[in-house]
């Protein structure tokens, strides 16, 4: 793992003085002196630090200030120039941000229009507010591809921050929808605000994309995690239409090769022997899926049921290693390492929940798992969906007893 070495003392006094409204002009030569020495990863780190422990420093601040870095060095941290690909998944993200500013926009406009006494535009306001939550994708590619190799760099608080943000955002377009559909039964100002508070949280977090999360992982990331993340982003999905192969993706293959496992060793398993490619075939054909937390809190395992974007809870290798706490929303985490403390110290034998999905009823469980001699040994986590279980005719719920 690299850690970016930060040192925002070099850093500070410049976005502070910013912040102040210093005019530029008399920055530049410390500028200069300040940041000459520093490689971009470093200048961001320190930047990113002093955002989030100083909260009166925007995102507007550091803009200002990587136009000036840009300026004094002609060398832009903002462009994307690791790859001329349309399908790298920079190149993406960026597309998606125009699709979906532009789409603020329409329904601005649309907004306007039914203000001003065009009450045809009902319909066309909530088909775009629908083609909005096209985000969504945008978001869970981040969390669950972008932030784990985040992690391993070192780098905490900018995914935790942007996750909650993400929230944040889900939170406000799930708001404007249902104010949306009551357009003709409230007030209009209720709506117009749902949709400023959206508008002004989707062009934060853009602005932050654009200056902070790809000058970042352009400077970190290696050519084997873009290849990952572009064969991994199909499972969660696009909110543009048509994404191609990324060509110069290489190297990465996420199937879990059953065939490369030994099948000539048997080991004891259970009752019984196993291979190891019994074992692991096994596995992937329980009608569950099963993940595995190890006592330190990482995650380990997870078995391969299906395709990942058939799974109710999609999981990608890149997430093998990811402490638990990072694997949830930062509004959920708390619940989160409660449930693993209670089981780890037995307070509860096990944890259950279930929910509405599309069309199927998702049960999951939790369970802690000990050895012989009564060691905590990680958590077990399996996920079904029981909609079948609705299903069974009535007789055979009826007349069906334990065996």
């Amino acid at each position: 793992m690299s850690i970016i070495a930060t040192d925002v003392s070099k850093v500070r006094p410049l976005l502070r003085r910013m912040n102040d409204g210093e005019p530029v002009e008399s920055l530049m030569e410390d500028f200069n002196t300040a940041l000459k020495e520093m490689k971009p990863d470093e200048m961001l780190g320190a930047i990113i630090e002093v955002k989030y422990v100083e909260k009166d420093i925007t995102i507007h601040d550091i803009k200002e200030f990587l136009d000036i870095h840009e300026h004094l060095y002609h060398k832009s941290l903002t462009d994307i120039h690791i790859s001329k690909d349309d399908c790298h998944p920079l190149h993406v993200l960026e597309k998606e941000n125009r699709l979906l500013s532009g789409s603020l926009e329409i329904i601005g406009h649309l907004l306007e229009c039914y203000e001003a006494g065009d009450g045809t535009m009902v319909e066309t306001l909530i088909a775009e507010v629908v083609r909005f939550e096209d985000i969504t994708c945008h978001f869970n590619r981040k969390e669950k591809l972008y932030f784990p190799i985040l992690e391993r760099r070192g780098i905490y608080t900018l995914p935790r921050k942007m996750w909650a943000q993400h929230d944040t955002i889900r939170l406000l377009l799930r708001a404007l929808r249902k104010r949306m559909e009551k357009i003709g039964d409230i007030e209009f100002r209720h709506v117009q605000k749902s949709f400023e508070d959206l508008r002004d949280a989707c062009e934060e977090m853009m602005l932050e994309e654009s200056y902070l999360f790809i000058p970042l992982t352009q400077s970190l990331f290696k050519e084997e995690d873009w290849s990952a993340i572009a064969t991994e982003s199909s499972a969660f999905g696009y909110a543009i239409e048509s994404v191609g192969k990324y060509q110069n993706g290489r190297g990465y293959d996420r199937k879990n090769k059953s065939e490369s496992l030994d099948d000539t060793v048997h080991m004891q398993f259970g009752g019984g022997y196993l291979t190891a490619k019994e074992a692991n075939l096994l596995l992937n054909h329980l009608p569950v899926e099963i993940t595995f937390v190890d006592r330190n809190g990482l995650f380990k395992y997870f078995n391969e049921i299906g395709e990942a974007e058939e799974m109710m809870f999609i999981r990608t290798p890149l997430s093998i290693g990811r402490n638990v706490a990072n694997c949830h929303p930062p509004k959920s985490t708390k619940k989160v390492m409660l449930i693993i403390h209670d089981l780890k110290k037995r307070k509860k034998e096990s944890e259950t929940m279930w929910f509405r999905k599309k069309d199927k009823y998702v049960h999951v469980t939790y369970k802690a798992v000990f050895d012989e001699t009564g060691d905590f040994k990680g958590i077990l986590e399996y996920v079904q969906d029981i909609q079948p279980f609705f299903e069974l005719p009535r007789k055979v719920k009826r007349h069906s007893s334990p065996q």
